[in-house]
């Protein structure tokens, strides 16, 4: 059980513990500004114990497993474990595995490949995709970074009958769009091995018609495995 020692001290607010008892589950209430926050107060060793749970949903938070420990953090903000994964540009969206942000976004004519080029199709020569007559290069800059306890790759293939990529582009008349393809250091289905808290940068190329407005984008954060994928969300609207 994930606990919290509350003894005594104030957290985020004005916490009170009530009717302290002996050793084990005491009968009382821990209350905030007034109001009940949690009835399953436990006593050890002199100190009043409380599960983070019910703390975090208190304070509008969330509890965030770390190696070595947990974390508080907002709930429905840059850093989520639960419920809806989406924010802006900058944002850090956690699926409890995968940090993803999205870094900038740049609407242009030709994109030079800087690493692998996975899936892209681009002048050899030159190192140089270029926009094909009436369409713009969407280029999206993101960070990926590994949250978990092992080395992982994230995936960006679908497998039929296994799992589901829904990366995708989409504007503001309803349309969504394809990945052109991947610049980043691994293959074109999945990046380069990540240690533990490890991070990679990579890009992805969109293309669209000229003049469309750009509304959101749409990553899977999957790894290389049976697990199903989380999709986060991100407003490209500025």
């Amino acid at each position: 059980m994930n606990q919290f020692w509350a003894g005594g001290k104030y957290v985020g607010g004005v916490l009170a513990i009530m009717l302290m008892a002996g050793p084990g589950w005491a009968q009382g209430t821990l209350t905030m500004n007034g109001r009940v926050v949690s009835t399953g107060i436990r006593s050890l060793g002199g100190g009043a114990y409380v599960k983070l749970s019910d703390i975090a949903k208190a304070l509008g938070m969330v509890v965030v497993k770390r190696p070595g420990g947990y974390e508080l953090t907002k709930a429905g903000g840059t850093d989520q474990v639960q419920g809806i994964r989406q924010g802006k540009i900058g944002d850090v969206l956690f699926d409890g595995y995968w940090r993803f942000q999205v870094k900038s976004v740049e609407t242009t004519d030709a994109y030079s490949v800087q690493k692998t080029g996975a899936g892209l199709y681009y002048d050899q020569a030159t190192s140089t995709v270029h926009a094909k007559p009436k369409t713009k290069l969407v280029v999206i800059k993101c960070r990926m970074t590994n949250g978990q306890k092992s080395v992982q790759t994230f995936w960006l293939a679908p497998l039929p009958g296994e799992r589901a990529i829904n990366n995708a582009l989409t504007d503001t008349g309803g349309e969504s769009y394809p990945p052109d393809g991947y610049d980043l250091d691994g293959s074109t289905s999945q990046s380069k091995p990540l240690l533990p808290g490890a991070k990679t940068d990579f890009t992805i190329l969109f293309s669209v018609p000229e003049g469309t407005q750009l509304k959101d984008l749409v990553f899977t954060l999957q790894n290389n495995d049976s697990r199903p994928g989380s999709d986060v969300r991100v407003s490209l609207q500025q």
